[in-house]
């Protein structure tokens, strides 16, 4: 193999590697982070691995209970290009203040990350 050939091979890689270096690992990021009930909240983060289209389940007792999962409350996020995806829901006025988890599935897994949510009164 000559010097050309070894700097294209290398070139490839070197982009090969910061490509998936860079890939969006999963994540859940919920703002505010801290809410009074009845107010309205943005749930944004990746799902890596999810195809465009399909949707991730966000689960969270904090969340009104119109849709859910394994009897949990649930709300549901499009994924966008990159993996992303972003969705707003109102926490229930009746929510009782305190802590809580939300965490995500897609395409029939768990992401493996999670956010906290304050809830206040």
């Amino acid at each position: 193999m000559g010097r050309p050939m070894l700097l294209a091979a290398a070139f490839a890689v070197c982009v090969t590697a910061t490509a998936a270096a860079t890939a969006a690992r999963p994540s859940i990021v919920v703002r505010p982070s801290t809410v009074a009930r009845g107010k309205t909240v943005v749930v944004r983060g990746s799902a890596e691995g999810c195809p465009r289209g399909d949707a991730v389940t966000l689960i969270s007792r904090a969340f009104a209970h119109v849709h859910d999962f394994a009897g949990l409350p649930a709300v549901y996020a499009r994924v966008r290009a990159g993996g992303l995806f972003r969705t707003t829901t109102r926490i229930p006025a009746t929510r009782r203040p305190g802590r809580y988890v939300i965490t995500g599935r897609c395409g029939g897994g768990n992401l493996g990350v999670s956010a906290t949510l304050r809830v206040r009164a």
